[in-house]
C-alpha cells in the first residue's frame, strides 16, 4: 500500500491527501526516503515532483498503475501504519508483563488508543446546487420530533426549539445544591416520553437514587418519603410503579462508576451508546468523568473531556446533555451570565451548542440561557419549584420574550406535561 500511495501521489500531483490526512514519516516504513523527498519538494516548490524528477533521485523505484480511489488508499495506509504500531505496543506490554510490572503494562495499553488514528476523508457539498435541505425543511414541518427532542420545559422549547437530534452538545451549569441533576433527569424523562432510548451516566448517585428521583418527577411522590421509607405513600407508590410502562414509549438506561469499575471515560460512554443503541446521552457530570489522556492539570483535564465529548457527538449524531459546575465567583442577579462562569475550563462553553445556567432562590428556579447557537441567548425562565414533589410551575413576567402569554408548544403532542398546580397527588 505504501508503494501504491506514492505512485498515486506522483501520478496525480494531488497533495491534498497529504495535507488533509496528517500523513507523516510513520506511514512509510519501507519508503521513508522517497516520502521525505516528496514532502521536502512540496515544502520548497509548492508541488509534488513529477515522474522524471522522482526517477532522477530514485532510479530503482517501481512505477505501477494505480486505479484505486484516494479514500481506499488513505484507509489502507492508516491500517498498515496502525498494524505496525499495535505490534510495537503489544511487544512493550508483553515486556512489562514479563517484568511483573502490570501497572506499567496497563498504562501503555490504555494510552495506546491516542496513537491509533483513523483516516479522515474530506467530502464537500455545493450548497448552490444541493437543494436537499428544502426536503429536510418540509419533513421537519410535518414531523418535528424527528429533528428535535423536547427539553422538559415548554417555554425553553419555544425559544430554542428543543434539543437538536443531530447536532446538540448542551451544558447545564450551576453551583452545588441548586438542582442540576434534577433538571438533567427532567430532560431525560421528556425524551423518553417522546419515545427515545436515553442513556444517563450518573457519576455520583446510585441507580436506585436516580430511580427515586425519576419517581418523584413523574409521579410527584415525595422524594423525602421514598428515601426515608414513609409508609404513608407505600400503596400509591406501588400503584404508580405498576402503571409506569403505560406512560412511556421510550426508556432511560443508567450506568454508574460502580458498574464499569471506574469513572467513565468518553470511550466508555461511546460503548454505552453502541451497546444500548442510545438516541440521547445525559452526563452527570463533567468533573465525575476520567480524562483518557490522564492530564493532571484540572483545566487541561476538563478541556480534554470537552473536546472528546464534542467529537463523540459529531461521530454519533445524537444529543448529548451534560452537567457542569459553575465557578465560585459571585454573580449579581441582574448581571449577564456567560460561558466564562463555567468552572475549570472555557473549552466546555466553547464546545457547547447550548449553555443553561441555573439559580435557585426562595423556591424559585431561574434558567439563564447563556448560549444558544440558533438564537435566544440571554433569555431567562423562572419556575416555582418543589423538588421534593417534582413540581415546576412557570412564572411569566413582562421581561420574558414570551411576554407573559400562555406558552404554546408547536409540537404539543410530543411534550410531556410536568407543570403541576396545587397539592401533589401522593
Amino acid at each position: 500500500i505504501q508503494l501504491q500511495f506514492l505512485n498515486y501521489f506522483v501520478q496525480t500531483g494531488d497533495k491534498s491527501l497529504l495535507m488533509v490526512n496528517s500523513i507523516d514519516d510513520t506511514f512509510f516504513s519501507d519508503y521513508l526516503n522517497e516520502f521525505k523527498f516528496i514532502r521536502d519538494h512540496i515544502s520548497t516548490y509548492g508541488q509534488i515532483p513529477d515522474k522524471l524528477t522522482f526517477l532522477t533521485k530514485f532510479s530503482d523505484f517501481d512505477f505501477i498503475e494505480v486505479t484505486e480511489s484516494p479514500n481506499y488508499l488513505v484507509d489502507e495506509l492508516y491500517n498498515d501504519r496502525n498494524k505496525r504500531l499495535m505490534a510495537k505496543i503489544f511487544n512493550q506490554v508483553r515486556d512489562r508483563i514479563n517484568a511483573d510490572d502490570v501497572k506499567s503494562a496497563m498504562e501503555i495499553f490504555n494510552s495506546a488508543s491516542q496513537d491509533l488514528l483513523q483516516a479522515s476523508h474530506i467530502d464537500c457539498v455545493d450548497i448552490l446546487q444541493d437543494k436537499s435541505r428544502y426536503d429536510a425543511y418540509v419533513e421537519r414541518t410535518q414531523d418535528f420530533s424527528k429533528y428535535y427532542v423536547n427539553t422538559g420545559f415548554d417555554e425553553l422549547d419555544e425559544v430554542i426549539g428543543g434539543w437538536d437530534r443531530l447536532e446538540e452538545l448542551a451544558t447545564i451549569v450551576a453551583r452545588p445544591g441548586v438542582g442540576k441533576s434534577w433538571i438533567l433527569l427532567k430532560c431525560a424523562i421528556a425524551a423518553a416520553k417522546q419515545g427515545l432510548t436515553v442513556g444517563l451516566y450518573s457519576g455520583e448517585m446510585s441507580e436506585r437514587k436516580v430511580g427515586y428521583r425519576f419517581d418523584t418527577l413523574v409521579g410527584h411522590i415525595s422524594n423525602r418519603s421514598i428515601i426515608q421509607g414513609n409508609v404513608d405513600v407505600i400503596n400509591n407508590y406501588k400503584i404508580f410503579l405498576d402503571n409506569l410502562n403505560t406512560q412511556f414509549t421510550g426508556t432511560i438506561k443508567v450506568i454508574t462508576p460502580r458498574m464499569i469499575k471506574h469513572a467513565a471515560t468518553v470511550t466508555d460512554l461511546d460503548a454505552f451508546i453502541e451497546k444500548e443503541h442510545l438516541d440521547m446521552l445525559c452526563i452527570d457530570q463533567h468533573s465525575l468523568m476520567e480524562d483518557q489522556r490522564r492530564a493532571k492539570d484540572p483545566v487541561t483535564r476538563a478541556a480534554n473531556i470537552s473536546t472528546d465529548l464534542k467529537n463523540l457527538q459529531v461521530l454519533r449524531q445524537i444529543p448529548i446533555i451534560a452537567v457542569s459546575q459553575q465557578n465560585r465567583s459571585a454573580v449579581d442577579e441582574n448581571a449577564k451570565i456567560d460561558v466564562s462562569h463555567i468552572a475549570q475550563s472555557d473549552k466546555i462553553g466553547q464546545d457547547s451548542t447550548v449553555v443553561i445556567f441555573l439559580e435557585q432562590k426562595e423556591g424559585v428556579l431561574t434558567l439563564h440561557l447563556a448560549k444558544a447557537r440558533d438564537g435566544g441567548s440571554g433569555t431567562k425562565f423562572k419556575y416555582a419549584v418543589d423538588l421534593d414533589k417534582g413540581v415546576f410551575e412557570f412564572l411569566p413576567n413582562e421581561e420574558d420574550p414570551l411576554n407573559g402569554a400562555q406558552c404554546h408548544n408547536l409540537q404539543q403532542e410530543f411534550e410531556p406535561n410536568y407543570t403541576y398546580s396545587g397539592e401533589a397527588p401522593f
